[in-house]
């Protein structure tokens, strides 16, 4: 999917004045009364602010953005996942920009389907929040261990994580009538060949 298809260039300019509002001059504030104006704001997260955007598309279906915040994670210490210092809610966008793309688990997940240079906001189509029931539960397990057993790690502040957020259902959305994994910041690509053909970064980048 061509991003210019699906994402307003003035939206991608906006996310990217934003983006530099966040991280250079550290004002989620100035930054949200903006983008406030133009969008719905969901949530923030520990390290992430999502907002709900429209789409240029013809199906005309809705997106989220999700920016990340500067808030340090773990670093330098002997069980971090990475070995200098870093934004949190940043490795988490860039995680969900290579997973993704990792062709096994690419019908589990709600796309990535434009993201800044750098990885500082991505953008996803928005999908619905599934209703928390045994029922859901259930519909999910086989996708949940899916994941699991593919070439991957769970990662939670930096750290390996035996907890993953894959059995929340709020981890989870309804996209095109199916259930899709919507959250997976905290999941990393461990396929070495593949994570050394692609532009994964292990510092903050220059803004």
């Amino acid at each position: 999917m061509d991003p210019a298809d699906v994402v307003d260039d003035s939206f991608r300019d906006l996310f990217d004045k934003s983006a530099k509002i966040i991280h250079e001059q550290e004002n989620f504030e100035q930054a949200h009364k903006t983008l406030e104006d133009h969008f719905n704001h969901l949530e923030n997260g520990h390290s992430r602010a999502v907002y709900q955007v429209p789409s240029i598309a013809e199906q005309d279906q809705p997106l989220v953005v999700k920016f990340a915040l500067p808030v340090s994670g773990n670093s330098g210490t002997s069980d971090a996942l990475y070995p200098v210092e870093y934004t949190e809610g940043w490795m988490s966008n860039w995680h969900e920009i290579i997973l993704s793309h990792f062709d096994i688990l690419e019908d589990v997940l709600v796309p990535v389907v434009d993201h800044h240079e750098d990885g500082l906001w991505i953008v996803m189509p928005y999908a619905e929040t599934l209703p928390n029931s045994q029922e859901v539960t259930m519909e999910l397990r086989p996708l949940s261990e899916r994941i699991e057993q593919a070439n991957v790690e769970f990662v939670s502040h930096g750290q390996t994580t035996g907890q993953p957020e894959i059995y929340q259902i709020k981890a989870w959305g309804l996209y095109q009538g199916e259930c899709r994994l919507r959250d997976y910041g905290g999941i990393v690509v461990a396929d070495e060949e593949r994570l050394s053909q692609l532009p994964y970064p292990l510092s903050e980048p220059d803004i």
